[in-house]
């Protein structure tokens, strides 16, 4: 979908609209509680409150899960988190060169550094359990006297 296909101004609007309606059910649902008036009359005596706020809630949650999947699946939300993604790439890229820098100029090992000191080290393994194999080869063949 094309940029100027697209009306991002109209998508943030129908989203705030929809998340205030979210809101307002949810506290139509609050508001009617007993517990809500002001007055003392009239107020039932076998009125649960934890029943009352799991209904405000079942009401919040359903209205606002609706919402942000429809957030979720738009356009809008898609470019904003490629954009926050390719932001944050950037952001972890300059991180690791300014901290490669700063160990550099502390005389620390840098990862590089590090991975390098690895690489070296397996390849030694590797060369001294090759010629362990080939000592215990030679030691075999000494001991039977078969080549």
């Amino acid at each position: 979908m094309s940029k100027e296909a697209y009306d991002f101004a109209e998508q943030y609007k129908e989203f705030y609209e929809k998340w205030e309606k979210s809101m307002t059910e949810a506290m139509k649902v609050w508001a009617s509680s007993p517990i809500m008036s002001r007055e003392t009359e009239g107020r039932d005596e076998n009125f649960d409150p934890v029943s009352h706020y799991k209904k405000f809630y079942e009401t919040w949650e359903k209205t606002s899960s609706d919402m942000m999947e429809e957030w979720v699946n738009s356009p809008l939300f898609a470019a904003s988190m490629g954009k926050a993604v390719e932001k944050s790439s950037d952001l972890k890229k300059h991180f690791d060169e300014v901290v490669e820098k700063t160990l550099k100029n502390m005389r620390f090992p840098s990862k590089k550094d590090i991975d390098r000191l690895l690489v070296s080290i397996n390849k030694l393994e590797a060369k001294i359990n090759d010629l362990t194999d080939k000592v215990d080869d030679l030691s075999v063949t000494k001991k039977t006297g078969k080549k």
